[in-house]
């Protein structure tokens, strides 16, 4: 089957609705969307495994509150109800979140592609913010407990 086709026949209706006027694959098989100047949509065509996949990076996993990011994310990830089908990961090499859902080909329902990348565009769009506010959260709560800390502690002899 010829897959690349496919997916170009999809982009370029794709594009039609999102006013775009050339919206196909690349030579490696990719293709960027930019959504409200922040939102950057990833497609990508798997022909081996007869596969479409968006993806999108959300944001860098800060060091403090990474535990409690990864929580509700694994949470987010149980039966992809609250991450609408798609699932996050991690980028190891950049630290960054990743939001990524495959689509088998051929597409069952082509038509209903839309739907699905707007539903995947406003999950990413709202995890974005989630993580911000996470993110300014632990801040907060760090700073709290830093200004709660005696200035100077005491072990034995030595102090610091």
């Amino acid at each position: 089957m010829d897959y690349k086709n496919e997916v170009n026949n999809l982009l370029q209706e794709l594009g039609k609705i999102l006013d775009l006027s050339s919206l196909t694959l690349d030579s490696n098989n990719h293709c960027l969307i930019l959504f409200d100047d922040k939102i950057v949509i990833n497609l990508e065509l798997e022909e081996e495994e007869g596969a479409f996949i968006v993806y999108s990076y959300i944001s860098v996993v800060p060091f403090s509150g990474k535990e409690l990011i990864l929580e509700i994310l694994l949470e987010a990830n149980f039966f992809w109800k609250i991450s609408h089908g798609a699932t996050f990961a991690i980028d190891k090499q950049t630290q960054t979140l990743v939001l990524q859902q495959k689509f088998a080909l051929p597409l069952p329902h082509a038509h209903h592609f839309e739907d699905d990348l707007a539903t995947f565009v406003d999950v990413v769009d709202a995890w974005m913010k989630r993580i911000d506010e996470i993110c300014t959260e632990t801040e907060i709560l760090m700073e709290k407990d830093l200004k709660s800390l005696p200035t100077e502690k005491q072990y034995g002899s030595w102090k610091y």
